[in-house]
């Protein structure tokens, strides 16, 4: 009889696998026993070949430009190749696929659309005939491991996950090949300090998640405070003080405009006598938070440790393998029904110090049922510990801080609301509404789990015993300017939200779960995706604050402006259809040739319009990114950014506007290309070369001044504008009088600065 093969994602997955088994025999890149054989991946050990695999380079050229453009392999004709480091355990797992020794082959990667895909991917390059199971469970425990061998999936019930994954896979591969080099042979140049090409990266999911960060940025810089006026009072009852502030009751959010309607309000009621005219006491129930997904984790982490979406990803990461709990890669709050009757084995498991008294009066409460717990999951449920018990001394400080908060979470289910008693008040002076808040905290319920100090932010005032009709003394009458404020850029964790809900910020617990389906990226990519845009100097982080650089608001303006069918590029509803879309395949409701004929459609539509604009406009270097990010990364980066001060919002040019540009550009002689800080002409006048749009407050110039000896030519500023920097220049002088050749390129192409660079340091 033969064996049964598992392939792992990873070596540590596979352990595990092989002691809930007893497979102790180690071989090269496997283990095995007279039963079993498991090995694993490294991840991905393919991927697919570049686009010049498909290219004509004898006709096309080696060199990136549009008319290499589109590449668009049909979805059969994508090509795989190992990958880089991957080949020995590739032909491992290629080995025991074909193995006349292996009966069946279990399918042991991570339960998700990544880990089906990298499976898949081998699978499909062997061209295995052997039968195919699933493997499917949500933690790496022994009875977790156990129990998904006795319940294996069918191949069959997986292949729309591995249709996704595909899905996914093309159509990154297509928006990012494509649109990177066409917009790169376009709007990129050459940095001279950073000694590489400045690649304007395109993506499906980054690029629109790069738009969210920059309209955040003008909605700040086009913010114009309104002054407001608060009147606020103090109030002396029998039973003791509280206060008040003034509302219209005929229009609650109406505010004072003008300080001389607060002073007349203020004149009229001075000195006169006041009462309580209303009130009302209702208790509120506030119950448990819901159970974490990746996001709300990720929210929870960054505000209370700092943590990094990414760093929030590599810890729970980290504790799943580790067996402390479940697994993280979901979007979903709730636990099945399935679930109920093993929720007391995973409170055991955090039977201890600091937890234990928690534990005790969570059993006495009974196992939580309630919809907000149980209820219908996605692919995975809610993260919550495991049913076995980890030694705090092996967990990291930083895996204790992520574990502590995912048991307090836990623990919060099983136990009741919290109760206030909530007052509310309306004290009257003459024909002036006055309105008192008071929340006083009458059962903590849930809210011990986490103890007074996080509980008291946010607390309303405490109120005296007041009564409807009680003459109250005025105290104090005061006038307080305040003013609106503008919108607060995204944190990590915020951007998270946005992301998930494709542009909108919903923070409504029940509402998110709802809308799942529809973001930007999944629950798992997100993470890498805003690490990505730090990367490749689009963004950058001060303290907790996500800001566009530059370049990345050069790129949204760009597309926003002048690229109508590229703007789909920063939809965010648009791309979160497609992950709608994805998930449609995912479920068998749409095919993976309809996903990609609407992937390849798009580009097509956005190349065309790339061409467009080259014959029109010519080259316009984009502006380079920052030397450095301004962020400590999960992967342990600490710099500090080189970022020049971003401009306000550029006005949109008219379609007149347009069209006079094009028009000059054609009849102007003097046009010697685009201007890298606005885009418009750049002109050649009696003491240097500047922008035509001067007038409108482009600051852009050349001076005509000698460079040691030399005076720029119009020719020279033609190739900087086009390529970043001037052919081989001859006759330069040192301030010793000794001549040398030398380049002149960007160091600052929006201020117009230049620097040397000599032959061979390209």
């Amino acid at each position: 009889m033969g064996k049964r093969l598992i392939v792992a994602e990873k070596p540590s997955q596979a352990r595990e696998y092989a002691n809930a088994l007893g497979v102790r025999n180690r071989g090269d890149g496997y283990l095995e026993n007279e039963d079993y054989v498991i090995t694993w991946c490294y991840g991905h050990l393919l991927e697919l070949e570049r686009p010049e695999a498909y290219m004509d380079l004898e006709r096309v050229g080696k060199r990136w430009s549009l008319n290499r453009l589109p590449v668009l392999p049909q979805a059969a004709e994508f090509r795989r190749i190992i990958k880089s480091g991957a080949e020995k355990q590739y032909q491992v797992v290629l080995h025991f696929l074909k193995s006349s020794q292996i009966q069946e082959v279990i399918c042991g990667t991570d339960a998700d659309r990544e880990g089906q895909l990298l499976f898949q991917e081998v699978w499909e390059a062997a061209n295995c005939p052997k039968p195919l199971k699933r493997l499917w469970i949500s933690s790496l425990t022994v009875s977790a491991i156990r129990e998904g061998l006795e319940n294996l999936q069918s191949a069959e019930s997986v292949a729309g996950l591995a249709a996704a994954g595909n899905g996914r896979s093309y159509a990154d591969w297509d928006f990012g090949m494509n649109l990177t080099e066409g917009f790169t042979s376009l709007f990129g140049s050459y940095d001279s300090s950073q000694k590489k090409p400045n690649v304007i990266s395109i993506g499906r999911v980054q690029t629109p998640t790069l738009a969210l960060i920059v309209t955040r940025e003008w909605e700040i810089q086009d913010f114009i405070p309104q002054p407001f006026f608060e009147i606020n009072a103090e109030f002396a009852a029998c039973s003791g003080n509280y206060h008040g502030k003034w509302f219209d009751p005929s229009d609650e959010a109406r505010r004072l405009l003008k300080l001389q309607e607060a002073e007349e309000i203020l004149s009229r009621i001075q000195g006169k006598p006041a009462y309580i005219g209303k009130l009302s006491q209702k208790s509120v129930k506030e119950p448990p938070p819901l159970l974490f997904d990746l996001t709300s984790l990720t929210v929870t982490a960054s505000k209370r440790y700092g943590y990094t979406a990414e760093k929030v990803l590599q810890i729970a990461q980290s504790l799943y393998e580790k067996k402390g709990i479940t697994y993280p890669r979901t979007d979903c709050a709730y636990l099945p029904k399935d679930m109920i009757p093993k929720l007391l084995d995973h409170l055991k498991a955090v039977n201890h110090e600091p937890y234990r008294w928690l534990v005790e009066e969570a059993s006495r409460l009974g196992v939580p049922t309630g919809k907000r717990v149980i209820n219908t999951i996605s692919a995975h449920h809610a993260i919550i510990p495991t049913n076995e018990k980890i030694p705090w001394a092996r967990l990291t400080k930083d895996e204790q801080n992520l574990y502590d908060l995912i048991i307090r979470r836990f623990l919060a289910v099983w136990f009741p609301p919290a109760i206030y008693k909530q007052t509310d008040v309306e004290t009257r002076i003459e024909s002036e509404y006055f309105r008192t808040k008071g929340k006083v905290l009458v059962n903590a319920g849930w809210k011990v789990v986490y103890g007074k100090e996080d509980n008291e932010e946010g607390a309303d005032e405490s109120l005296p015993p007041l009564n409807q009709g009680e003459e109250v003394v005025i105290k104090d009458l005061s006038i307080e300017e305040k003013s609106t404020t503008p919108p607060k850029r995204y944190t990590q964790g915020d951007l998270l939200k946005a992301m998930e809900g494709a542009g909108r910020q919903v923070d409504d617990e029940i509402l998110r779960q709802q809308l799942k389906g529809k973001g930007l990226g999944t629950v798992a990519t997100r993470p890498a995706i805003i690490e990505s845009l730090l990367d490749r100097g689009y963004i950058f982080q001060e303290q907790k604050a996500l800001k566009p650089t530059t370049k990345g608001i050069e790129l949204i303006k760009l597309i926003k402006e002048r690229l109508s069918k590229a703007q789909l590029l920063i939809s965010a509803e648009m791309t979160g259809q497609m992950e709608f879309n994805l998930a449609k395949v995912e479920k068998g409701e749409l095919s993976l040739e309809a996903y990609m004929a609407d992937v390849e459609g798009a580009i097509k539509q956005i190349i065309a319009e790339l061409r467009v604009f080259q014959k029109t406009y010519g080259k316009m270097p984009l502006a380079l990114g920052p030397r450095v990010t301004a962020v400590t990364s999960a992967k342990g980066k600490t710099d500090q950014l080189i970022e020049p001060k971003v401009k306000s919002k550029p006005k949109i040019a008219s379609s007149k506007q347009t069209q006079s540009n094009s028009e000059s550009k054609k009849s102007n002689p003097l046009n010697l290309g685009r201007c890298p800080r606005c885009g418009h002409d750049v002109i050649e006048g009696q003491k240097g070369f500047g922008c035509s749009d001067w007038k409108n407050g482009c600051k852009f110039v050349l001076w005509k001044k000698q460079i040691c000896g030399k005076t720029i030519t119009s020719n020279q500023v033609k190739s900087l504008l086009k390529k970043g920097r001037t052919p081989l220049i001859k006759g330069f002088k040192s301030s010793t009088g000794k001549k040398f050749s030398a380049f002149l390129v960007w160091e600052n192409s929006v201020e117009g600065k230049l620097k040397f660079e000599f032959e061979g340091a390209k």
